[in-house]
């Protein structure tokens, strides 16, 4: 009896790693997903704050190599404070986006690979931030005492660059994010986060439902380059100072940074995403950031 059932456990265990998911959606001219957002998050010192938005991404060209996708937030509401700063910014970042439509190209699996009108994108998204960063200003003038206007749009800016939305498609919250991937349990994949840190995730695979964690994987130089580039877009003038003390300021773990995300996907029949659970905690500076993502089909 004892054999017998540790040859089922080892069956089992053979069947799971075995699991195998090709993920590529179905797509037809017209076809159109209409996703709700929710995020919400907890920042230090600046209490919970909520974002919800509504994005319909649809299928607008079909050509031999793969598919045009009109990808377009079309509402955001937030409950951001006007003294909470951190959630000002991030409330930001998403108002921004609303009625500015994005065509990604992407291969026959549907897994992106460009931006089609990124031209026309970035001139939309440059007046929505002049326009973000004067209302901001305005409610809460005390920003104006951490960065100055010029700086606070770049860095709005620097987070929609083509890169940085590119980069934001291989989110664990985006619709887009499995596509194109054939997954098995125990699969690995290195990539890079909408914060910049590099990291590691693993897939297990349940039928049509998808699990993931992922965590940081940064070498020490890594790190150092990563603090330089903040330092030099929220902070220029200290940039030098930073550079020339790296090392004591990395041995003294004051900037010690840390991030673990999991996530879980429901696939419809057709294999597009129906549903996202998304939970990420990064520790910077002996401060932690939680946020939590529930992403559905309507």
């Amino acid at each position: 009896m004892k054999k017998l059932f540790s040859l089922s456990l080892m069956l089992m265990a053979a069947l799971a790693v075995n699991a195998q998911l090709k993920v590529a959606p179905k797509m037809q001219m017209g076809d159109q997903k209409n996703y709700v957002t929710t995020t919400v998050a907890k920042i230090p010192g600046q209490g919970t704050l909520t974002i919800t938005d509504e994005t319909t991404i649809s299928v607008a060209e079909v050509l031999s190599e793969g598919f045009v996708l009109s990808v377009e937030t079309t509402k955001v509401t937030s409950d951001a404070q006007a003294g909470n700063i951190a959630g000002q910014l991030m409330a930001a970042s998403q108002e921004m986006m609303a009625g500015v439509e994005i065509r990604i190209n992407t291969d026959l699996n549907g897994q992106p690979q460009g931006i089609a009108n990124y031209t026309d994108v970035k001139a939309k998204l440059e007046k929505n931030s002049d326009q973000l960063v004067d209302k901001m200003l305005q409610s809460v003038p005390q920003i104006a005492q951490v960065m100055g206007k010029d700086a606070l749009k770049k860095q709005i800016m620097d987070n929609v660059s083509e890169k940085s939305l590119l980069a934001a498609m291989k989110n664990s919250t985006c619709p887009l994010v499995l596509n194109g991937k054939t997954l098995t349990t125990g699969a690995q994949e290195d990539y890079t986060n909408e914060q910049g840190l590099k990291m590691k995730r693993m897939y297990f695979v349940n039928g049509q439902k998808v699990t993931s964690s992922g965590s940081i994987n940064m070498s020490k130089e890594d790190m150092k380059a990563l603090i330089i580039k903040q330092v030099e877009q929220m902070m220029p003038e200290q940039a030098e100072m930073i550079k020339q003390n790296i090392d004591q300021v990395m041995a003294s773990g004051m900037v010690k940074i840390d991030m673990k995300e999991t996530a879980s996907y429901d696939l419809d029949a057709d294999g597009w995403l129906k549903s996202i659970n998304s939970e990420s905690t990064m520790d910077s500076m002996g401060q932690q950031t939680n946020i939590k993502a529930t992403v559905t089909l309507k």
